[in-house]
This record gives structure tokens, C-alpha cells and sequence, in this order.
């Protein structure tokens, strides 16, 4: 984790107090660091987050100050996994000054400034919200993602993060792991992989043998208009 913290550090307010100023490339590296080291995050328990507590979790609200806004997205988002993990073992833990955490959550989940794209102001208010309810009202993710015959709940910050990560590598084969992937469905404790519908499999199959036969007649139409073009020649 020491190589993606040296890396999203360099984001963090100067010693004056200025806020860095970077190349898009360069906060892109940042963001994606820190996002990296937020899931990485999720994989510890309590005890080992704390010694992490006072060298990021003071400091991360830094990095609301940036002017780019997948910076400040992600910055949120790891604030409120920080505060998750911590308060599974001390559901009161509040960090080192909430009350001014949450005056800046509340700044950016309204923020309406006409200098940033709406694009921008519409993704970051939408995500800020739910960081300040966590932060806030201690109000975790509900989410719901249907896959075949079942549903994936995402009840929770690390879950969530934990579920990006894996479309990430995944892509759109996503649903087909949840499906069938033993190590996925034990990470997200969904038991043993259902049995298959033999309905649903017999209407596949008659679907395939379908398009196979409509193939064929496509290929006897073109071949007898071919046969057609040539009497037509002859003629």
C-alpha cells in the first residue's frame, strides 16, 4: 500500500497550505492510486486500519480541496470506507474534527458552481450525498444487482468497492462469474452456485436451433436468386 500512498500523497495540500496543481495525467494517476489503495483498504480489519488512521484519515479530507473532481470522488469514497471499517469496532468513532468534515461533504453534495462541468456537479453531488450519510447519519449503501435467478446485495461501502473492482477486471462477463465462479460467490457469500433451470435451458437450445434454421432458409433464398440471375443471363 506504501507505493500507492507515495504516489496520491503528492495531492495532498502543500506546506503553505496551497493546493497542488497538476497535469490531467498526473491527477489521473492520483485518483486511480488512490482508489486502488482504498479497495486494498477494505481487505483489513479494524485493528489495522487504526494505525492508519492518523497518517490518512486526517489528512484525506485535503483532497475535497482539489480541482479535479475523480480526485475528489475518490477521496470521498475512501473517507467513508475509513469511517465503515472504523466504526465496526467503534460504531461512535467520529475522527479528529466531524463537524468540519461534514460542512465540506455538504459543500460538494451542493455544490452548483457554474465554472465546473454539469457533468462533474451531478456526479459529485450524487456522490457525496451518500458519503455524508454514512458520515453523517451512519446510512450504508443499499444497492441491488440482479443477475439470472439472483440478487447481489451491496449493503456497504467495502462491498460496493469490492464489486467495482471485480466488473473492472471482469468487464461484462461480470454476471457470468457471479453466476458460476466459486471463489466470486464465496467472496460475496452467495453459497453454492444454483442448479440450472433445465426450462430455461430447453428454450435456449430451441431458440438456437431457431436462428440456425433461419440462416439456412437466408442461404437458400440468396443461392436460388443466384440461380434465377443466371437463367435470366442465358435468356
Amino acid at each position: 500500500m506504501s507505493a500507492h500512498e507515495s504516489a496520491f500523497s503528492a495531492s495532498y495540500l502543500k506546506g503553505n497550505g496551497a493546493v497542488p496543481s497538476h497535469v490531467a495525467e498526473i491527477f489521473a494517476l492520483h485518483s486511480s492510486a488512490l482508489w486502488s489503495w482504498s479497495f486494498l483498504l477494505t481487505l483489513l480489519n479494524a485493528s489495522c486500519v487504526d494505525s492508519l488512521v492518523e497518517g490518512h484519515l486526517y489528512r484525506l479530507p485535503e483532497l475535497l480541496e482539489s480541482s479535479d473532481v475523480d480526485l475528489r470522488i475518490t477521496a470521498g469514497d475512501a473517507i467513508a470506507i475509513f469511517y465503515e471499517i472504523m466504526r465496526e469496532d467503534d460504531e461512535n468513532f467520529e475522527g479528529d474534527d466531524i463537524g468540519d468534515l461534514c460542512y465540506k461533504l455538504k459543500e460538494l453534495a451542493t455544490d452548483g458552481s457554474k465554472y465546473r462541468a454539469k457533468k462533474d456537479r451531478k456526479q459529485q453531488r450524487a456522490s457525496f450525498r451518500d458519503v455524508l450519510k454514512l458520515i453523517e447519519k451512519k446510512e450504508k449503501p443499499d444497492i441491488q444487482v440482479k443477475f439470472g435467478r439472483e440478487v447481489l446485495a451491496l449493503d456497504s461501502w467495502c462491498r460496493k468497492r469490492q464489486y467495482d473492482a471485480f466488473c473492472q477486471v471482469l468487464g461484462s462477463g461480470m454476471n457470468i462469474h457471479l453466476t458460476e465462479n466459486p471463489l466470486l460467490r464465496d467472496i460475496f457469500e452467495l453459497g453454492a452456485p444454483l442448479v440450472p433451470n433445465v426450462a430455461l435451458v430447453q428454450k435456449a437450445t430451441k431458440f438456437e436451433r431457431h436462428m440456425v434454421n433461419v440462416a439456412a432458409f437466408r442461404a437458400r433464398t440468396v443461392a436460388m436468386n443466384k440461380v434465377r440471375d443466371k437463367r435470366t443471363v442465358v435468356f
